[in-house]
C-alpha cells in the first residue's frame, strides 16, 4: 500500500481540499480520486501530491498538521467541512443551517429508546478532543436554561449513583475550597496593617459581618494559607 497527503483544487472558484489517502497503485497514478468532500459545488480538476509516507499513521498525522495550521474547517479557501484530529474530526467553527437544525431536532425527537441506547453505548469511553471541549464550553457561555429544561435535568439526575472514582475526583478537586463550619464559629483577633488597630471577634462570622470581608478569604488568613484579607491580618501576641 502507498500512503500520501494531497491537495485538490477547483479551477473555477479556486477552492482547495486537503486529505490523506492509501492506495495500492502509486500516488502519481491515483488520478481519479480527489477527496471525500461532501460539498456538491466543489468540483476539483487538479490534484497535487503533497507528501508520500511509508505508514498510514504518518500520512494521517501530516493531514492533521495541515488542517490545524490552515484551519480548513473555517477557512473559506477550503472545501473541508471538518478538521482532522487525533480522536476523529472536529466541527469547531462550523454552523448548521436552520433547515439542518430542524432536521436534527425532528430526528432526535422521534428516536426510539433502543436507538438512543445504541448511540450511548457506542460513545462510552470516547474522549472529546480539546478543540471539541472548548467549542462546547464557548457555546454554553451566556446560555440561560429555561425552567422546563432545568426541571428535566433535575428529574434525570435524581436517583443516579455517583461512581467511587468520580467521588474521589470531586473530593480531590474541592480540597481546600470548602470551609469547615467549625472554623467559622471560632474566635479570631485581627490587626489592621495600616492603622495597627486590633479587633477581637467571637467568631469568623462576626468578623465577616462587621468588616465586610469574604468568608473564604478570612478562613485562609486564619489557617495561614493567606497573609491578609482587605488589609486585615491575623493578630499574634
Amino acid at each position: 500500500m502507498h500512503h500520501y497527503t494531497y491537495l485538490s483544487i477547483d479551477e473555477n472558484d479556486g477552492r482547495m481540499y486537503i486529505g490523506s489517502r492509501s492506495c495500492k497503485c502509486k500516488p502519481i497514478e491515483d488520478t481519479k480520486y480527489f477527496g471525500s468532500y461532501t460539498d456538491k459545488t466543489f468540483k476539483p480538476t487538479i490534484k497535487k501530491i503533497l507528501k508520500i509516507f511509508n505508514a498510514r499513521e504518518d500520512a494521517f498525522k501530516h493531514e492533521i498538521y495541515l488542517h490545524f495550521v490552515l484551519d480548513v474547517a473555517v477557512n473559506s479557501c477550503f472545501a473541508n467541512k471538518a478538521r482532522a484530529t487525533t480522536t476523529g474530526f472536529t466541527w469547531a467553527g462550523q454552523k448548521h443551517t436552520p433547515e439542518t437544525i430542524k432536521k436534527i431536532q425532528k430526528t432526535s425527537k422521534n428516536m426510539s429508546l433502543e436507538t438512543k441506547e445504541k448511540i450511548r453505548r457506542a460513545h462510552l469511553g470516547k474522549k472529546l478532543s480539546k478543540e471539541h471541549v472548548e467549542a462546547l464550553r464557548k457555546s454554553n457561555i451566556g446560555c440561560v436554561k429555561s425552567p422546563e429544561t432545568r426541571k428535566k435535568i433535575s428529574e434525570k439526575a435524581k436517583g443516579r449513583k455517583c461512581k467511587d472514582s468520580a467521588r474521589q475526583k470531586i473530593s480531590e478537586h474541592n480540597k481546600g475550597k470548602w470551609i469547615n463550619r467549625k472554623d467559622q464559629s471560632k474566635a479570631i483577633t485581627l490587626e489592621n496593617i495600616q492603622t495597627k488597630e486590633i479587633k477581637f471577634f467571637v467568631s469568623q462570622k462576626e468578623a465577616v459581618r462587621v468588616l465586610g470581608v469574604h468568608q473564604a478569604s478570612l478562613n485562609r488568613v486564619a489557617t495561614g494559607k493567606q497573609y491578609s484579607c482587605r488589609g486585615w491580618i491575623l493578630y499574634k501576641n
